[in-house]
């Protein structure tokens, strides 16, 4: 099985700063939806300082905001910024925090708006937080009466709308009331006469939230030829993380391009679910050629399933060097999860994963 968000969640107070940091990683590029990350890594700041408690620190915009914890955020990040220069790392972890917040859900934010202005006019360092845009999508969000999705679905022209559709499809979202004109929006990739304005704010959506039930458009998007829709369905489908995205992947990857191949990869990397390391393993078959084969190594390691230990000791081995120099940092979690093996393959563990460091 592959290494849980549970353990991750409780790594992130370890006393190793590298496993903290790669138990961040993780949490992160998948996208995790425990919310008790962001306990966690409050809980790091407040024992090894933000100056110490991740220095290699990841994107918390990929990770959701608790709404009981905005208050906590905002007051964190005032005290971590006050009269701190904007290169100081514990300034730009407050930035980052919320930064993390202004792209969440406006009924997390919509509360603490004023707060939020306040903090902006003490630190550049929130310079990224756009308080406009914030006002805009939380007014919307509490608005008695919107717009209706359908008219500008039909539109052939952009919308003129201050920030494009996107405000207005979450708002309906956020409501329960868009799944029609999402899978309209969507539909379109099946299309030849794809209107930019309707993907860019579906896309947008499934950026940010996870929107299950439209894992086969997602799947499909994968092998687009154009990379934007590709790499945003890849964003898309690895939000879902479920089993389904795992049965999607396994059909279609045989008709999937090189590309398609790849990207399929990563979804599959980020998702660490129990069945994920088997799959990973059963596609080395239809893989069409030795860089899909080294992705799929790569990703197995990244499960950390030692339930097959041997399986994973194979992968560790026959992935090509530069694999290796871009994982070292996450292998760091090797030593933790390796205690619940036999003392005899954990030092063999051990031995050859440093071994593979140092090659």
């Amino acid at each position: 099985m592959a290494v849980q968000d549970s353990q991750l969640v409780q790594w992130l107070e370890h006393e190793q700063v590298s496993i903290r940091s790669a138990s961040l990683d993780l949490l992160s590029s998948s996208y995790s939806t425990n919310h008790r990350w962001c306990t966690g890594v409050f809980h790091a700041w407040d024992r090894f300082g933000p100056q110490n408690a991740f220095p290699e620190f990841p994107l918390l915009t990929h990770l959701e905001i608790p709404s009981e914890l905005v208050p906590e955020c905002i007051q964190r990040a005032a005290a971590m910024s006050q009269g701190k220069a904007i290169i100081d790392r514990g300034c730009r972890c407050a930035g980052k925090l919320i930064e993390a917040v202004s792209v969440s859900s406006p009924k997390n934010f919509l509360d603490h708006l004023e707060s939020i202005d306040s903090l902006k006019k003490r630190s550049k360092i929130f310079f990224r937080v756009d308080l406009d845009r914030m006002r805009y999508r939380a007014e919307h969000f509490l608005r008695d009466q919107f717009d209706p999705l359908d008219e500008w679905f039909t539109k052939e022209v952009e919308p003129t709308l201050p920030y494009g559709l996107y405000p207005h499809i979450e708002s309906s979202f956020l409501r329960g009331q868009a799944d029609d004109a999402l899978r309209s929006g969507f539909g379109q990739l099946a299309s030849d006469n794809r209107k930019s304005h309707v993907l860019e704010g579906c896309f947008e959506l499934a950026s940010r939230y996870r929107l299950l039930g439209y894992e086969t458009y997602f799947a499909d998007g994968l092998n687009d030829e154009d990379s934007s829709i590709a790499d945003a369905s890849a964003i898309a489908l690895s939000r879902c993380r479920n089993d389904h995205v795992l049965s999607l992947i396994a059909e279609r990857f045989t008709g999937y391009t090189r590309a398609g191949q790849l990207r399929s990869i990563d979804v599959l990397r980020r998702s660490r679910l129990p069945k994920t390391p088997q799959l990973l393993r059963f596609l080395r078959g239809p893989a069409l050629d030795g860089s899909v084969q080294n992705a799929l190594r790569v990703a197995e390691v990244l499960q950390f399933d030692f339930s097959e230990l041997e399986e994973w000791l194979e992968s560790l081995m026959v992935m090509d060097d530069p694999s290796i120099a871009r994982v070292q940092p996450l292998l760091s979690l090797v030593g933790p999860l390796s205690e619940s093996l036999a003392s005899d393959d954990r030092a063999r563990t051990l031995h050859l994963v440093k071994t593979r460091l140092h090659s």
